[in-house]
């Protein structure tokens, strides 16, 4: 027995030392290059984003704390590696929490943790990459702590409560954990249909504890505060669902996971290849559960508990569906979807002991199909990099072409009001990267000069703070006769000097 648990602390090690390497060598492109999306450029020198008011009561406790205490700045190499060490330590914890034996199981898993999209989604956000570590190491730890440990009711809770009040996102990591290791429990044999049954509510009763802790906290921090819940993507109506959108979420909740072989989802799958593995997963998952339900299982309530089981995997890997019916999903908000290609790794654990050619061609498999997604997440990861480059150096040459001719318009005055009109449709504009499939929270040239945030890179790349004129001031000038015989960007006359304001006019606005 010491012996086995000296074998799975090992390969716990194995798989966070795999993490951070491989983690380190596949992102350092984004660790030692300054690269921001409408966000980041937004959050410096410091900042942490939106906490409370979008229900994440850690995360502003921890990043008011960090801003404070002067350890909060924008930091793309240190918060990167630190964030891809609480990545690799959850690897680790994942992979003692299924006793994963077989050595380049461990290895791969740590891989697939360390180059998953979401990764590198996380780290166009690198100002708040540090909490959003802390997260997922503490749903990771949700499930630990309940299966190692006598409180482990009361931790678990506690964990879960922490990690939605840091990214409620990734709360289907946990759940999905769960469904995993009763899986893991009914495959192994040791256990029969009533024990299952147990450990399942007993589950449940820890994921309902830390929901209900994780809201009782936030009332109680909102009210501190003296704040409430935005309405931006309906985070005000958090935990309210009604029955009559039930039956829609769960059928988007499945139909979105069933279609990963044959559409793109939040950047999982945008290659041919990766449909492929994904398909490939999917059907030597299955092929190694039908064979140990027929090796090996005896009692057809195991047999069916097991497959019910695997139903419900696409409802709690992509459970976020359900818990942000109005949000519109992306990359970084699917984490738990790394469990899926460590299924079949997981699964090797319960085969039985004398394996047959088929089997062996099966294991084979499901380690090849590990090794070419870790490679294409790799590469996919480098082409987002390499694409935020390039869309950033032209985000800044743009604004200085753009400022520098205001500076030569007749008239102007560093003391004026500059009235921005419209958004920059440049007939001109060509980046080379706009048909590239981005992960969600990259963005092309022309949305990163269009959003909220596009004065940002004027002021953090030219030294220069634009006096902004208020909305109204814009839709007043907006309404002259003067403007609207001004031609758009980047025609002759598209800057003028009007009433002692500079007005860039981009579009014609009715």
């Amino acid at each position: 027995m010491k012996v086995k648990t000296e074998r799975y602390i090992n390969q716990a090690k194995l798989a966070v030392v795999t993490a951070l390497a491989v983690g380190l060598l596949v992102h350092l492109f984004g660790l030692v290059n300054v690269m921001h999306n409408n966000d980041d450029i937004w959050q410096l020198p410091m900042g942490y984003g939106t906490g409370l008011s979008s229900g994440r009561w850690l995360l502003t406790i921890l990043g008011d704390w960090m801003l404070r205490s002067g350890y909060g700045y924008n930091l793309p190499v240190l918060n990167g590696v630190v964030f891809l060490g609480f990545i690799a330590v959850s690897a680790g914890f994942v992979v003692d929490l299924f006793r994963v034996e077989n050595r380049v199981s461990a290895a791969l898993m740590g891989m697939l943790f360390a180059v998953f999209p979401s990764v590198t989604s996380v780290l166009f956000f690198k100002y708040t990459a540090i909490p959003y570590g802390i997260a997922i190491l503490l749903t990771v730890l949700a499930a630990w702590v309940l299966e190692r440990s006598r409180l482990g009711l009361l931790w678990s809770a506690i964990c879960t409560a922490m990690a939605m009040g840091i990214y409620q996102a990734y709360a289907p990591i946990t759940i999905t954990l769960f469904v995993l290791l009763l899986i893991q429990q009914a495959l192994k044999g040791k256990a029969n249909a009533g024990q299952i049954v147990k450990r399942g509510l007993y589950f449940c009763a820890a994921l309902i504890a830390g929901v209900i802790l994780y809201f009782v906290i936030l009332k109680g921090t909102l009210a501190v505060y003296h704040t409430a819940l935005s309405d931006y993507q309906g985070v005000d109506n958090m935990g309210k669902l009604s029955l009559g959108q039930l039956p829609g979420l769960l059928k988007r909740t499945l139909g979105s996971f069933l279609k990963l072989p044959i559409y793109d989802y939040c950047g999982l799958a945008n290659t041919l290849l990766l449909k492929i593995l994904y398909l490939l997963v999917w059907a030597v998952s299955g092929a190694m559960v039908l064979y140990i339900l027929a090796a090996k299982v005896r009692d057809w309530k195991i047999t069916a508990g097991t497959l019910v089981l695997c139903a419900l995997l696409p409802f709690a890997m992509n459970f976020v569906v359900i818990m942000c019916p109005d949000t519109v999903l992306y990359t970084l908000m699917v984490y738990a979807f790394v469990l899926l290609p460590c299924i079949p790794l997981i699964l090797l654990e319960c085969l039985p002991e004398n394996r047959g050619k088929g089997i062996r061609i099966l294991q084979k498999a499901a380690g090849c199909i590990a090794a070419l997604m870790v490679f294409c997440y790799a590469y996919g990861a480098n082409v987002n990099y390499t694409s935020m480059y390039y869309n950033n150096r032209q985000v800044e040459n743009y604004w200085n072409s753009i400022v520098t001719q205001v500076r030569m318009t007749e008239g102007f005055e560093p003391d004026m009001e500059w009235a921005i009109l419209g958004v920059i449709e440049d007939p001109m504009l060509e980046t080379g990267w706009d048909y590239v499939e981005l992960y969600g929270g990259n963005r092309h040239t022309e949305d990163l000069m269009n959003q909220y945030s596009r004065l940002a890179w004027v002021r953090n790349y030219m030294g220069i703070q634009i006096p902004e004129a208020s909305e109204a001031r814009a839709a007043q000038l907006a309404q002259t006769q003067q403007v609207r015989q001004m031609p758009c960007w980047p025609s002759q006359g598209s800057i003028q000097i009007l009433e002692n304001t500079v007005v860039i006019k981009f579009q014609n606005l009715e």
